[in-house]
């Protein structure tokens, strides 16, 4: 009777692994990130991610265990155009923008292999509780902004773009995990998180 539950329990935990996930990371499609050493987890080649899962493979009663390959990374990013405004023409145009922002998310993160991401809610979090296995605590939560209305006045002068971008420093950290439960494995995969330090407006102006 006791080897008949132990099947049953070990068919039922088997049916609970999370299936094949890659999630997109909203950093990811700035218009421009660099990452002055080291790699994001996007870059691994198919040698480095399974040699690093290598590092996670033994096995153990329950919990996560993690493997980090890069710890807080300095990254500069620049985000797509807030707006852009040209002029054509052969004499200055005077340009008023108004800009209203009312979020600010200071956490980013993805995933590889059968890692999930609970996308519900303000702030994404790794499923299966792997943020709490972690050394990544208080600056991960998301950062909310009273709404904020401001309005741009400028000259654009003939034959110039005036273009308004987001750009700050982040920190990338990443690696691999693979959780376990009665020795069983439930997930395995990459994770990186990416915490924004700074961010501030720049607004540009180049001949066209």
């Amino acid at each position: 009777m006791k080897k008949y539950w132990m099947v049953c329990l070990l068919i039922l935990l088997t049916g609970l692994r999370s299936i094949h996930l890659k999630a997109d990371s909203d950093y990811l499609a700035y218009e421009s990130i660099t990452l002055h050493e080291g790699k994001f987890l996007s870059e691994y080649t198919e040698t480095e991610y399974k040699s690093y899962l290598k590092e996670v493979n033994k096995r153990r009663f329950a919990g996560w265990n993690v493997h980090y390959v890069y710890e807080n990374l300095k990254v500069t990013y620049k985000t797509k155009s807030v707006f852009s405004y040209y002029n054509d023409g052969t004499t200055p145009i005077e340009y008023n923008y108004k800009f209203e922002s009312q979020f600010t998310s200071s956490r980013n993160i993805t995933s590889t292999g059968s890692i999930g991401i609970n996308m519900s809610g303000p702030v994404k979090k790794f499923k299966g509780n792997l943020d709490g296995s972690l050394k990544i605590t208080a600056s991960t939560e998301t950062t909310r902004k009273e709404t904020e209305t401001w309005t741009v006045k400028m000259q654009v002068d003939p034959q110039t773009m005036a273009n308004l971008y987001v750009v700050g420093e982040g920190k990338i950290t990443n690696g691999v995990a693979s959780r376990y439960l009665f020795w069983i494995e439930l997930e395995k995969g990459g994770f990186e998180v990416f915490i924004v330090t700074t961010q501030y407006y720049r607004l540009e102006k180049v001949k066209i």
